[in-house]
């Protein structure tokens, strides 16, 4: 069954102002509240954090703390920093509600910005909630997504149809090796555990542009990259490269963002997820994160990358918890959220920087990626509910027919006057005017109303729940 859940999204709008959008369970707007972007006078204390963190030298929780209070801090000015904590207090600890916190910024814009570890935030401590790491919290998923991405519908499954799943390692004898047993080793696992829902297709250990192509013609619905990336090309130009195997000479070929995404075009998986393996001096997975936007502005729904080198033991802890709740039907959003817990319940704890690695891109609106359609069909069913069971209201009489009221449907909708109705009134309310009524009183939230206070309800007749 789907979550119920509240979005936060945090939109820099300029290098100057944040603007945030809220929504409810409904998406009705429950504000829009915006502040100053800080990172101009808070670089010089992030600066060094963020050299730290680079060079893995987080070597306390406290160090990473400071850098996630501070990127906290460079996107909630004061008055921000308290809406959010209202609105968390509200969704999460009141209502008992998953709470969506979307990170929106411009790439080309402001490539420097959307390149900084957000996932490491923390919520200050002078905010009094105790400690909330915003990339772990349980009841909390954040994830980064532009407004100008158009929302990818779900891959539905056939009944039987299992998550297929494709290993691509890109291991060049002249760069350093690539560790990938790890992953392979858990994802073996996982498909043996859960071997009437997932398969793992054929591993492809040597990851030239026609290996690619091959495997991506079985359609994998997950396509799991591990190898090396840089920064610069050979003409020291920031662009971004991965490096994947020529088969002709068995050597490096590196190719950029362009060409890479352009080997998708065969097809597209739902999730494409890009790993930089351990132990590289080439290895930097920044341009991995550049290289994931541009997958999903080329109509990926979900990529998730590692924005820095990932250990043996931190992949594999990632992988298993990730593709476990994936297998689960569990949203990919919460699957990744429930990956970097996983990590951070690990040994390193939040004394490294291993649990803000994971980063997700979405374009899937509520999460949901993978459906089978079986289940999809039964959601799609009406929800019949007696109309007195459901309001428990005191409107006379329940006769009639069936109307449908956004997506639920409702039987016995005819509703008869009570003696004490206004006079003039027709007796036997009309289909309309018992849709209305059902809806103030179903919006109103009041009990027990006779026919005449609940029609005389101000509120829209058009408006639904």
């Amino acid at each position: 069954m789907a979550k119920t859940y509240y979005t936060y999204r945090i939109r820099v709008a300029n290098r100057d102002r944040v603007q945030v959008e809220k929504w409810d369970a409904q998406h009705q707007d429950k504000g829009q509240p915006s502040g100053a972007f800080r990172y101009q006078e808070n670089l010089a204390e992030i600066a060094p954090l963020l050299q730290a963190a680079k060079n893995n030298e987080l070597n306390d929780s406290n160090l990473a703390r400071l850098l996630g209070e501070a990127l906290f801090n460079v996107l909630f000015d004061d008055v921000l920093r308290q809406d959010f904590v209202n609105f968390y207090y509200q969704v999460v600890q009141q209502e008992k509600q998953l709470l969506r916190v979307e990170l929106d910024i411009d790439e080309q814009g402001m490539p420097e910005i959307a390149a900084l570890p957000w996932e490491f935030m923390c919520v200050p401590a002078r905010a009094n909630l105790g400690t909330i790491w915003i990339g772990t919290l349980p009841d909390l998923v954040f994830s980064r997504r532009r407004s100008q991405w158009i929302a990818a519908q779900p891959i539905l499954l056939e009944p039987d149809e299992k998550l297929r799943i494709a290993l691509v390692i890109s291991a060049p004898p002249n760069l350093p090796p690539v560790a990938y047993e790890p992953v392979q080793a858990a994802l073996e696992k996982l498909a043996v555990e859960q071997a009437n829902r997932v398969e793992l297709l054929p591993i492809v250990s040597s990851a030239n542009p026609k290996a690619i192509d091959t495997i991506l013609s079985r359609k994998p619905h997950i396509f799991h990259f591990i190898g090396h990336g840089r920064m610069q090309n050979e003409d020291k130009q920031e662009v971004g490269e991965i490096a994947l195997v020529d088969s002709g000479l068995d050597e490096v070929m590196w190719v950029d963002a362009d060409y890479f995404s352009e080997l998708f075009n065969r097809h597209r998986p739902g999730l494409i997820m890009l790993q930089a393996c351990e132990g590289g001096m080439l290895s930097s997975s920044q341009v991995f994160v550049g290289v994931a936007s541009k997958l999903v502005q080329q109509n990926v729904p979900v990529v998730v990358a590692m924005q820095y080198e990932v250990t043996n033991s931190t992949a594999c802890c990632f992988a298993l918890e990730f593709y476990q709740q994936l297998a689960t039907e569990a949203p990919v959003d919460i699957a990744t959220q429930d990956g970097r817990r996983a990590i951070a319940l690990g040994p390193t704890q939040y004394r490294k920087r291993d649990f803000a690695i994971p980063v997700i891109f979405m374009r899937v609106r509520d999460g949901y990626l993978f459906k089978h359609q079986e289940a999809e069909a039964e959601s799609r069913q009406p929800n019949r509910q007696p109309i007195d069971k459901l309001f428990n209201t005191n409107i006379g009489q329940i006769t009639g027919s069936e109307i449908q009221l956004g997506d639920r449907n409702y039987y016995g909708v005819e509703i008869e006057r009570k003696a004490d109705a206004v006079p003039g009134k027709p007796q036997q309310p009309t289909a309309k005017d018992s849709t209305r009524i059902i809806q103030n009183v179903q919006q109103s939230g009041e009990k027990n109303l006779n026919f005449e206070q609940a029609n005389n309800l101000n509120i829209g007749e058009d408006e639904r729940f």
